[in-house]
């Protein structure tokens, strides 16, 4: 299989069972855990079309109240709401596809779209039914000593010592931040107004979560590697498009907080060391040619890398 072949040269480790590719990354990698990370990776090899479909009409300013007490372990996060007229009965396009190819169980509308994105993105969303968060306010803070938790899953969480949380204006904890949302504000099949919390959270905060309260968490274990913290725009106009294409939208807002402006990392465009360090001779235009294809970017003397490879940060890298 030529993809196999491809995916090997990348060093993708993996596996082919019938039509799916059982790929281990290894954890420097985060930016691959999704089908459009791969589709990055094998534009070496491939003159790939990396765009998707995004919601392109206007989205109105999002009244919401939000405190972020912890800003130096989520920098960046966004907020969106959603009102749609009715909850379609079956799936479509790319969002049917992916529940029969691997054959899961559907949630409910919002939460099913959410965890496609995270297939599709690699960015972790998460969807309140913005009816049961009625007092319109989220603060993000540690809380410490024991707390009672209960899941999504509806499993009755103790949580123990410092943990970031996600809590409304009663106080109640209704989102283990970056691992698993609370069954209180919960969508269901019958939710039509929804805020969706799309975030990037400092690895080292989330890293141990799951483990210490045996959880199994998809969101956590894309959060441990590190997401790109420039792409919440794209992937809530991501989600919007795919809601449009099922459903009518009534009404569309959105907000977001940043504690930080980015700066891309910046290293030295230097052939010769780059040469040296691979061991293989291989000429300017070529390497030029192989990194802009990967997203790098060369600004004069300097090659500017892409806010999703968190992994890069020198020439040896």
């Amino acid at each position: 299989n030529d993809n196999s072949e491809r995916l090997f040269q990348l060093g993708h480790e993996h596996e082919i069972e019938k039509d799916i590719f059982d790929i281990e990354f290894t954890p420097n990698r985060g930016d691959c855990l999704s089908v459009f990370g791969l589709l990055r990776d094998l534009n070496i090899f491939y003159d790939v079309n990396q765009k998707y479909d995004l919601y392109e009409k206007q989205i109105d300013p999002l009244s919401f109240f939000f405190q972020n007490k912890a800003v130096n372990h989520c920098s960046n996060i966004s907020f969106l709401r959603v009102d749609v007229d009715h909850i379609p009965n079956t799936y479509k396009g790319s969002l049917k596809d992916y529940f029969i190819t691997f054959g899961l169980n559907k949630n409910n509308f919002f939460t099913d779209i959410s965890n496609y994105i995270s297939y599709e993105t690699g960015q972790p969303t998460h969807c309140y039914d913005a009816n049961k968060l009625n007092d319109n306010e989220l603060t993000l803070d540690f809380i410490e000593g024991e707390n009672d938790f209960m899941s999504l899953s509806k499993q009755n969480i103790k949580l123990k010592g410092k943990n970031l949380v996600f809590i409304n204006k009663g106080n109640e904890i209704v989102n283990l931040a970056g691992v698993m949302g609370g069954i209180s504000t919960a969508c269901t099949t019958s939710t039509k107004s929804v805020l969706i919390e799309c975030a990037n959270f400092n690895p080292e905060t989330i890293i141990g979560k799951t483990v210490k309260y045996d959880i199994q968490s998809e969101a956590a274990y894309k959060f441990e590697r590190g997401v790109d913290p420039q792409c919440h725009e794209k992937v809530l106009r991501r989600i919007l498009k795919i809601i449009e294409n099922h459903t009518n939208i009534s009404s569309v807002s959105m907000s977001s907080f940043s504690n930080f402006d980015y700066i891309n990392t910046l290293i030295p465009f230097e052939p010769e060391r780059i040469i040296k360090i691979i061991g293989i001779d291989i000429s300017e235009k070529k390497i030029k040619t192989y990194l802009s294809k990967l997203g790098f970017i060369f600004d004069d003397h300097f090659i500017r890398v892409p806010s999703y490879r968190n992994d890069i940060s020198t020439v040896n890298d």
